[in-house]
């Protein structure tokens, strides 16, 4: 008759510590690097593990701080050293936005705008109300981290920026705007 072995308790206590101490193991060396960029030891850069793992993104998302009311329009009692509406806007780390103003052909929009110190890449354009073929016009193209001016809308549609934050970190930009227009906000 066929018996089967048996391990004794001395080796299956052996095997599981034996197994704790390779699963710490492989997790320094191979998981954390791989996974969360976090490379305790040194090899996992070594082995080139740290570039598999994904880019940790800041949980923020485009967010308007504060809004005025997205129906006013100036009237002629305005005061034109005042600004109308005032935003501020998060763009979050590595993303972009759009912010937009629905504006009629020949009327205008003052703006003055300017991060909290980054520089932002934006593209200042409109695009035409009703166009489906994705055509806009660029007002102006530029790396800056303030910018103003006067809009004379070319036509009626909406008008705004992209920005695009290129740095590690949110970057909240202080919009001030007047003039003849509708807030659409952030799109």
């Amino acid at each position: 008759m066929n018996t089967l072995p048996t391990a004794s308790l001395k080796s299956l206590i052996f095997s599981c510590i034996a197994s704790i101490i390779l699963a710490v193991i492989i997790l320094l060396i191979a998981v954390l690097p791989a996974e969360y960029n976090i490379d305790p030891t040194g090899l996992g850069e070594k082995l080139g593990l740290t570039v598999l793992a994904p880019e940790v993104e800041e949980q923020v998302k485009p967010t308007v701080v504060s809004c005025p009311s997205v129906d006013k329009t100036t009237n002629e009692q305005t005061d034109k050293s005042e600004w109308l509406d005032s935003v501020m806007i998060s763009v979050p780390a590595k993303k972009g936005l759009e912010y937009k103003f629905h504006i009629n052909k020949g009327e205008k929009l003052e703006f003055v705008w300017k991060t909290d110190g980054a520089s932002l890449y934006f593209d200042f354009h409109g695009e035409p109300q009703g166009n489906t073929t994705g055509y806009f016009k660029s007002f102006k193209e530029s790396n800056q981290v303030e910018s103003s001016g006067t809009l004379v809308a070319p036509f009626t549609g909406s008008h705004g920026w992209y920005w695009e934050n290129k740095t590690n970190k949110a970057v909240i930009i202080n919009l001030k705007t007047r003039g003849q227009y509708k807030i659409k906000g952030l799109m």
